[in-house]
């Protein structure tokens, strides 16, 4: 196993957020500088933009997890956290 692979194995969240913030910029617009910590409305997130991103990341892990899950989770960081109570692991 690789230095990288054990990090993601022992640290899921981590791993969630590096997936989440790389669909974010890629998919939707997020500045390369968005951190796990930015929050979605700083980075002018709307209720529908975040409808579409609960229902890629939905199909991305197999898990569903709403808009207003991402709304009241607020940032990536808090997202993956969500994510990985669930036990959804990148």
């Amino acid at each position: 196993m690789t230095p990288t692979a054990t990090l993601t194995a022992a640290h899921p969240v981590t791993a969630l957020t590096e997936v989440i913030l790389d669909v974010l910029v890629t998919k939707y617009e997020a500045p390369a500088g968005t951190t796990p910590d930015t929050n979605f409305e700083r980075l002018g997130y709307d209720s529908l933009v975040l409808v579409e991103v609960a229902v890629d990341l939905s199909r991305r892990f197999g898990t569903e997890i709403t808009d207003d899950e991402l709304h009241q989770a607020g940032s990536v960081a808090e997202a993956a956290r969500v994510l990985a109570a669930r036990g959804v692991r990148a």
